[in-house]
């Protein structure tokens, strides 16, 4: 049977978040950087509801969703119905949630972590919430305290919404400084063993331990794939990912790492690049065996070769930008750093809150659930195409 499309309309409301912003470093403009996203215009976003192709899972008939009587947002695709001959597939707006550094949540400010966590349970299914990353510093100092407040925070995701996390060099021992890669306590909150539950984990690089793992998971007909790495990646880490990706053409790839763009939204690059603070080649890690890998290695290894690379999250600078890249073959590539470390309480618990819209654009807004505020500004309000 030939394939038909056809569009059903759906009253469906959709939660823009947006911040104010505060004073950090200033980001250069990025390539392709979209439009920014409109104020919202709730009061408070987390208490409203919305449809979600996850309302199917839970045995809800998708087709009474327009009989909610619930106002939609007339800019926005509220989903559209595919007809491939079998069952119609009802393509609908998804949710990635970002958690930048939380290190200092872990050792000063539990609260916020928490209030992170849970609202992010509360939007699962309004948001149609598909994955949370993390894009690590998880904690600030490597002890058990903070590794205690982290999972505790994390934990509460377990069997509701999959996460995947990526370590930062405050994960490893030495305070902030990674002076070896061990991650016995990270290993120990975070055991393989407790993956269990999450059908969408795949594999890893090293036996027993989850900081260079891979996932992959199903949405409105697609297949997408993350690939979490180190920070400041091993040569042999990054041939283990060219690997996964390779095995994996068709899916949409994420690259999630902590260490890979500047504030002022280039790669980290340390032999072009000397005035960049903080490059993964100036930690304790460079000194062991295994090479280390920054940001612009990571591209040229890992990225330019792979065209199913869709978007690369990090983390690390204590700013916000983004930039668009393109290469000889395959889409653009979307690279995003976030961090809000530097704001109050060690970020007043923002996070980003990354909305996959049917027609192939991205709403990339941020928010607080601790604050219930957004910030508005254009690194943290704008718009992506796919």
């Amino acid at each position: 049977m030939t394939p038909k499309s056809r569009v059903l309309v759906l009253v469906v409301p959709v939660v823009w978040f947006l911040a104010c912003g505060s004073e950090r470093a200033t980001p250069s403009l990025p390539l392709d950087a979209g439009a920014a996203v409109p104020p919202a215009t709730p009061a408070d976003a987390d208490v409203l509801p919305a449809a979600s192709d996850s309302a199917a899972q839970a045995g809800v008939d998708a087709g009474l969703l327009a009989d909610a009587g619930l106002v939609g947002d007339p800019s926005v695709d509220a989903g559209t119905l595919v007809d491939s001959g079998s069952p119609t597939v009802l393509r609908m707006p998804w949710t990635l949630v970002v958690l930048p550094d939380t290190q200092y949540y872990s050792s000063s400010y539990p609260q916020i972590f928490d209030a992170q966590t849970s609202w992010i349970l509360s939007q699962a299914t309004a948001l149609n919430i598909r994955y949370v990353l993390h894009e690590g510093d998880i904690v600030d100092n490597d002890v058990d305290g903070q590794w205690t407040n982290a999972s505790h925070s994390l934990h509460l995701l377990d069997r509701q919404v999959p996460y995947a996390l990526a370590l930062g060099n405050h994960d490893y021992p030495g305070g902030g400084g990674a002076s070896s890669r061990d991650t016995t306590l990270f290993d120990g909150y975070f055991p393989l063993t407790g993956m269990d539950w999450e059908t969408s984990f795949r594999g890893i690089y090293e036996p027993g331990h989850l900081g260079n793992a891979y996932y992959v998971f199903e949405v409105n007909g697609q297949s997408w794939l993350i690939v979490t790495l180190e920070f400041g990646p091993r040569d042999a880490v990054l041939t283990w990912a060219d690997g996964i990706l390779k095995s994996n053409p068709s899916a949409n790839a994420i690259v999630l790492t902590h260490a890979y763009l500047y504030s002022d939204g280039t790669r980290f690059d340390h032999t072009t690049r000397t005035d960049q603070a903080f490059n993964p080649h100036t930690y304790g890690v460079e000194a062991l065996a295994g090479g280390v890998n920054d940001g612009e290695e990571i591209w040229q290894k890992l990225i330019v070769n792979n065209p199913n690379v869709r978007i690369v999250l990090c983390g690390h600078v204590h700013a916000e930008s983004h930039l668009t890249s393109t290469r000889d073959a395959g889409p653009p590539v979307h690279q995003i750093l976030t961090d809000y470390q530097d704001d109050g309480q060690g970020g007043d618990g923002y996070l980003r809150i990354m909305t996959f819209q049917p027609n192939g654009t991205v709403n990339v807004s941020s928010y607080s659930p601790y604050l219930k505020t957004y910030r508005t500004d254009a690194e943290n309000a704008f718009t992506l195409s796919l």
